[in-house]
């Protein structure tokens, strides 16, 4: 799953840990966030350079750099597809693929959003999915497309986990060029590379990650955690 990117199990665990651990009323955002985008609008830029009509990065360039920066915008769109209204994000998965992967990809992306709303209906407060990019490969590239494989780690909490849960994952893109942009044609991801925790750390509570993080913006840009 291209945006949201979180491997079934993942989902599984969060389900079962908050079943589990209580459940509560559900505190979403229902409309989309704001985007505040890097000051980045020069010819040279390899994006995004503005925010399309759904509130997500666009505009990037038609070059390797503006694929490899389409790719790693978009794994860390999660909790804004995730915060949108059901309407609100068929419209924006629907113009974030290419046309003839259109349907498949917002069925896909729809049936995962739609297993988080259930984590959040059984936890308590505002479900967090924190997506952060650690290193990526540039596979092949033509204008008219490009592979391109990210790693990345993601930390998926709200009240009622006994602690954020971590995934490390390889997310592999297919992108294609249309409609003056980079659209996700396919993608494919598996575990890892996944270190382990250091000895000496112990997991935060949910709690303790909001406290610790308060004043804290996703990077780039100033989105609140």
């Amino acid at each position: 799953m291209t945006p949201l990117a979180l491997r079934p199990r993942t989902l599984a665990l969060a389900v079962l840990a908050s079943a589990l651990l209580g459940a509560g009323t559900r505190g979403l955002m229902t409309g989309s966030a704001s985007v505040h985008l890097p000051a980045a609008t020069g010819s040279s830029s390899p994006g995004p350079r503005f925010a399309d009509a759904n509130a997500l990065p666009a505009g990037f360039a038609h070059s390797r750099a503006g694929a490899l920066a389409a790719a790693t915008t978009y794994v860390r769109q999660g909790q804004r597809l995730f915060d949108m209204t059901p309407e609100q994000r068929t419209a924006a998965l629907r113009d974030l693929a290419a046309r003839a992967a259109a349907d498949a990809f917002v069925a896909d992306q729809t049936a995962q959003l739609t297993e988080l709303d259930g984590v959040a209906t059984r936890g308590q407060g505002h479900l967090t999915w924190d997506v952060t990019v650690l290193a990526t490969r540039i596979d092949a590239y033509t204008q008219p497309q490009a592979r391109i494989s990210v790693w990345r780690v993601g930390i998926l909490s709200i009240d009622g986990l006994t602690a954020p849960l971590a995934e490390w994952t390889t997310v592999n893109y297919d992108l294609v060029w249309e409609r003056a942009d980079w659209r996700v044609w396919s993608e494919t991801q598996s575990s890892g590379p996944t270190p382990m925790l250091h000895p000496d750390e112990k997991p935060s509570t949910p709690d303790s990650l909001r406290t610790s993080l308060a004043g804290f913006a996703r990077y780039p840009g100033t989105d609140p955690l």
